[in-house]
């Protein structure tokens, strides 16, 4: 565990992506000095309003909270993107009142700029924690190159790759029903935004990978909810509110704790185990292919990737520290 973490959380507002900011505001090791809001599997402004009335009920508001302008290459389905403004109207994050006052929208570009340009001026660097695409990191590292020596590393939830001899289903998680004409073996997060992708790759920055061959394996289901979060929701408030907030999405087919299991590692690395691959992603025209990420020794470039994670550890870390939040 590397302590005093200075991270720059990215994030889409979607339901496990709320979850993961109440969760790193449990570790100690941990300085949230700015949350990136980006408009992708979410809608933008209703996560920088929710986003901030987290950190007001957890009396974290010091954390300033930005929204991006990136935009992707393959958007997110409608459909995906409603669940920032549900979270928005639970009276636990409204704190019981009828309006909670948001302060005045800040664009990302202007404060993310002025940061690197502190950090680099006195000498100190962020994690990046990434739980959504990486296109706000890429185009500062494309239009300023010396910001890569700004970062310790980036840590991204993102991507899946089939290994080799794999036989079964499709590793992906893009439903071509929802999204026709779209890739079925690409993760959303390197979809949207293929080009970030091999903007990372290339970077040469310490970047560790948490796909879905890994956190696919830390199911969210309705029994999950009633064994870690129901039962003692009268006893933990916020307990209670992790179980209304992933009630809304726990009859999803495969719906997992992708985003709490990579920002689990932030604060307890031994969950883990990683093994280095050589990486490439599709960024051709073709949308059938695009964000398809492939092992790939000869023209691929080294990460860090999460082989596995210790799922019943991860559970207990993760209700853990929410039962130390003061009530």
């Amino acid at each position: 565990m590397i302590e005093d973490q200075k991270v720059i959380l990215i994030q889409d507002g979607a339901i496990d992506e709320l979850m993961s900011v109440v969760f790193l505001t449990t570790m100690p090791n941990v300085t949230l000095s700015l949350i990136d809001v980006v408009n992708a599997d979410c809608l933008g402004y209703p996560t920088y309003e929710v986003t901030w009335k987290i950190l007001k009920m957890l009396k974290k508001s010091q954390t300033l909270v930005t929204m991006s302008n990136a935009r992707g290459l393959n958007p997110f389905p409608w459909s995906y993107r409603q669940y920032s403004m549900m979270v928005n109207l639970l009276p636990m994050i409204n704190q019981y009142q009828n309006k909670v006052a948001i302060p005045k929208l800040v664009n990302t570009e202007d404060v993310l700029h002025k940061q690197l340009v502190k950090q680099r001026e006195s000498g100190t660097k962020s994690t990046i924690l990434c739980l959504g695409p990486l296109t706000d990191i890429a185009n500062y590292i494309k239009s300023n190159p010396e910001y890569k020596n700004n970062f310790d590393s980036i840590v991204w939830m993102g991507g899946v790759y089939t290994p080799a001899k794999h036989k079964g289903p499709m590793m992906g998680n893009i439903d071509t029903g929802v999204a026709p004409g779209a890739n079925p073996y690409a993760e959303w997060n390197a979809y949207w935004d293929p080009d970030a992708v091999n903007t990372i790759l290339k970077s040469g920055i310490d970047f560790k990978m948490f796909p879905l061959n890994v956190t696919n394996k830390v199911f969210l289901t309705p029994d999950i909810i009633r064994k870690h979060f129901i039962s003692e929701s009268k006893t933990y408030p916020i307990l209670d509110l992790a179980a209304q907030m992933y009630s809304m999405v726990a009859f999803q087919y495969g719906y997992s704790f992708w985003d709490t299991v990579t920002a689990a590692y932030l604060g307890k690395p031994d969950l883990f185990k990683f093994h280095t691959l050589n990486l490439s992603i599709d960024t051709s025209n073709d949308p059938s292919k695009q964000g398809t990420i492939s092992i790939d020794n000869e023209n691929g470039f080294p990460v860090n990737v999460a082989k596995s994670v210790h799922v019943d550890r991860f559970y207990k870390y993760f209700v853990g520290q929410l039962k130390k939040i003061p009530q």
